[in-house]
C-alpha cells in the first residue's frame, strides 16, 4: 500500500502536470487570500480567516476554494506577478462628463443625494441634536433637502464642481427657492 502512494505521488511529481497540480495546491491558500483582498479589501488576516472558515464548508467551501484560487491566480497573473497589485488594485476613475444620462441620474441617485443627506444630518447633530439622536422634523428636512437638491443639479454644475471643488454661484439662487419651496413643511 505505501509503495503504491509513494509511487502515485513519484509519477506526479515526475511530470510537468504534476508539478503544476503540486504548485497550484502549495499555492491555494495564498491565492484566496489575495482574491478575498482584491474582491472584499479585507486585510490579510481577516481574509486567511474568511479561506479557512470558507474551505470547512462541505463541497460548496471546497468549491469556492478552488474557484478562489483560480481567481487569486489571475490576478496575480493580471497584476504583473505583483502580489500587493493584486491584493490592492487601483482605483478606477471618471468624469461627470463622460457618463450617460442613466449613468448620471443613477450617480445623482446613490452617490450624490445619500453625501448631502448625510451632510445635512450631521451639521443639524451638531446644532439641534441631543444625546446623539437628531429630532424627527430636523431629519426628514434633511431628507428633502437632499432629495429635491440633488434632482436640481445639472451636469453642468456637477462638472463645475468636478473641476473647481464648489459648485457654481448661481446654483443656491437657481435652487435654494425651489428646495426651500418643496420642503417647507
Amino acid at each position: 500500500m505505501v509503495e503504491r502512494v509513494v509511487g502515485v505521488v513519484s509519477g506526479l511529481v515526475g511530470s510537468t502536470f504534476g508539478l503544476i497540480i503540486s504548485a497550484f495546491a502549495l499555492f491555494s491558500l495564498p491565492l484566496n487570500v489575495i482574491a478575498l483582498m482584491h474582491l472584499f479589501g479585507w486585510s490579510w488576516f481577516g481574509a486567511l480567516v474568511g479561506t479557512i472558515l470558507f474551505a470547512c464548508i462541505p463541497f460548496i467551501g471546497q468549491l469556492g476554494f478552488l474557484i478562489l484560487a483560480v481567481m487569486g491566480a489571475y490576478y496575480v497573473w493580471d497584476a504583473g506577478l505583483d502580489w500587493h497589485k493584486a491584493a490592492y488594485p487601483s482605483t478606477k476613475t471618471f468624469s461627470i462628463s463622460m457618463l450617460s444620462e442613466a449613468e448620471l441620474e443613477r450617480f445623482k441617485a446613490e452617490v450624490v443625494r445619500p453625501g448631502f443627506e448625510q451632510a445635512c444630518k450631521a451639521e443639524a447633530l451638531k446644532t439641534v441634536g441631543f444625546d446623539g439622536k437628531l429630532p424627527a422634523r430636523a431629519a426628514s428636512q434633511c431628507e428633502c433637502f437632499a432629495t429635491n437638491f440633488a434632482a436640481k443639479l445639472t451636469r453642468a454644475d456637477m462638472a463645475a464642481f468636478e473641476k473647481d471643488g464648489r459648485y457654481p454661484d448661481d446654483l443656491q439662487q437657481r435652487a435654494g427657492s425651489e428646495v426651500r419651496r418643496a420642503c417647507q413643511n
